[in-house]
Formats: structure tokens, C-alpha cells, sequence
């Protein structure tokens, strides 16, 4: 039964940094980069003491593929599981997620989750939400994850500098 599961990630472990950074080398034109948590670190005076720089690792999938995944994901919040994801202004791609807990005595424990990618024709900003084992009606990550997602796209992306542009088509106000 786990060898089935596997194929739609059901019986996998990975961590949230593990899981951010492939969805950072799916949007990035298929380049792993190297994760890093401190990009600055400065001086109380505004001395940067130190910065670090972009590493690429590798090139794990094709720039075609790495396009037709940004197609695809963005889907998801125009048409799909994630459209409680979209951010007025900005072209967002997601992808919900919920998933068994492996680790659970409760066999109706549940991760919901959602990973959102934005402004999806040069990504900036990726956001990662996993819920443990919410309490409410559903545990569909586009339904309780979604959402937040967005609440931090649309704080974010201003304070990055990242303004909002036309509507792209299905990403409207709603």
C-alpha cells in the first residue's frame, strides 16, 4: 500500500524547507538555488556586516517544464483548489495540499496545507502555510491555507517593492 501512496506523495517525509525549495526550483526556470534563512545581516548604523548571495545548486528540470508548471499552478488559483489564494493586482500560483498524518494514533489526523508563488512571471516570494490538524469542517489546504496564503502575499509583496499590475486574465477582485 505505501509503494501506491508514494506516487502522490501520501507516505513521503520531507521538511517545509525541503518542500519550499523544490517549489522555488518548479517556478525559477527548473534552478535548485541554495536555501538560506538571513539574507542581510547590518549594523546598527546600516553597515551591512554581512549578505548572502543567490547560489544556484543545479538545474533539476527543463525551463519549458519549469513554464508549463507556472501554467499550471496558476490554474490552481484561477480554476482550481486554491482560488481563496488570489491576490488582487498580482499573478499568484499555488497548490493546495492535505495530507494523512503518518505519526497519528487519530487516523483522521490531517496536514492541510498550501504553498503560493508570486508575482508567478518573476517570482519573488514563495509562502509555505501547513496546518496541523485543524479543527473545522474540511481540512482542504486550498479552503483553511489558501487564505492565509494570500494575506501574506498582499502584505508582502508592497513591502518587497512589488507592485500590483493589470489583472491577468481570472485574477480578478473576487
Amino acid at each position: 500500500m505505501e509503494l501506491a501512496s508514494c506516487s502522490f506523495g501520501q507516505s513521503s517525509k520531507v521538511s517545509y524547507l525541503q518542500m519550499i525549495t523544490a517549489v522555488a526550483a518548479i517556478v525559477n526556470g527548473g534552478r535548485l538555488m541554495q536555501p538560506y534563512v538571513v539574507q542581510r545581516i547590518t549594523a546598527p548604523d546600516g553597515t551591512v556586516l554581512r549578505e548572502v548571495e543567490p547560489t544556484v545548486k543545479r538545474q533539476v528540470i527543463q525551463e519549458e517544464t519549469s513554464a508549463t508548471m507556472c501554467d499550471l499552478i496558476e490554474a490552481v488559483i484561477t480554476d482550481g483548489t486554491g482560488q481563496k489564494a488570489a491576490v488582487p493586482g498580482y499573478r499568484v500560483g499555488g497548490k493546495s495540499g492535505t495530507s494523512q498524518k503518518l505519526d497519528s494514533d487519530n487516523e483522521g489526523a490531517r496536514i492541510s496545507s498550501f504553498v503560493a508563488v508570486a508575482p508567478l512571471d518573476q517570482p519573488r516570494l514563495a509562502v509555505l502555510v501547513c496546518l496541523d490538524e485543524p479543527h473545522s469542517w474540511t481540512t482542504s489546504g486550498g479552503t483553511l491555507s489558501g487564505p492565509v496564503c494570500a494575506e501574506v502575499l498582499k502584505k508582502a509583496l508592497p513591502y518587497l517593492g512589488i507592485e500590483p499590475q493589470v489583472e491577468s486574465a481570472g485574477q480578478s477582485d473576487s
